[in-house]
């Protein structure tokens, strides 16, 4: 007679059911964050100003990237277009008198006898003035081809000063960082304190091809 022989079989404990249910849990939860994307982040996209004219130097590329280097306050601004060489003439006492009556900020956006495009941003309008004036807002930029922008440094307050004969925008040592003649035919640019910036254009001496002043409001 064959003796009969228990088996036991030993069942999981509520401890070891809790365990094995969060792991369960876990690799549910792993499966789904690896079959669900994370949410791609909203890049800064550039905004093509509200235009009151039409630009001779700039593009809608070369708008929409100066936008975002603008101080917040003019974020939604439209730009008019107060002057422009190929409407009212080659003089800078003409760009004195389109920008009466106008408080500003300013974008001085011009296009060189070479085709390189730079200029300067003016937190108050153009205007002829005994010193500089301005606040540090006020930056300077080129196209070489990609957009470069010189902020203030906080170096000296030398931002903007109009004479009868020469518009000049940072100074330091001698140099401004961009001036232009009365006639607004020659111009020049070196570096300088105020900006620390590059030659804007591809020399330091140019001839104005065009030259265009934006007034944001």
């Amino acid at each position: 007679m064959r003796s009969l022989r228990w088996r036991y079989t030993r069942l999981p404990s509520q401890v070891e059911d809790a365990l094995s249910g969060e792991e369960d849990k876990e690799e549910e939860e792993e499966k789904e964050e690896e079959t669900t994307p994370a949410p791609a982040p909203v890049p800064e996209r550039p905004v093509v100003p509200q235009l009151a004219g039409a630009s001779q130097v700039l593009g809608a590329s070369e708008m929409s990237q100066l936008s975002l280097h603008l101080p917040p306050r003019v974020t939604g601004y439209s730009w008019s277009l107060a002057f422009c060489t190929s409407r009212d003439g080659f003089s800078l006492q003409s760009l004195y008198r389109q920008m009466k009556g106008h408080s500003g900020p300013v974008l001085l956006v011009l296009r060189d006898q070479d085709g390189q495009m730079f200029g300067a941003f003016s937190s108050s309008a153009l205007r002829l003035s005994k010193g500089f004036y301005g606040t540090g807002e006020t930056f300077l930029f080129s196209f070489s081809p990609q957009l470069k922008v010189f902020k203030w440094t906080g170096s000296n307050s030398f931002f903007v000063k109009g004479d009868l004969d020469s518009l000049m925008m940072g100074c330091g040592s001698g140099h401004f960082g961009l001036w232009l003649d009365g006639d607004l035919y020659r111009g020049g640019s070196h570096p300088c304190a105020t900006f620390n910036n590059e030659v804007l254009a591809r020399q330091e001496q140019f001839c104005i091809n065009e030259l265009e002043a934006w007034v944001l409001s």
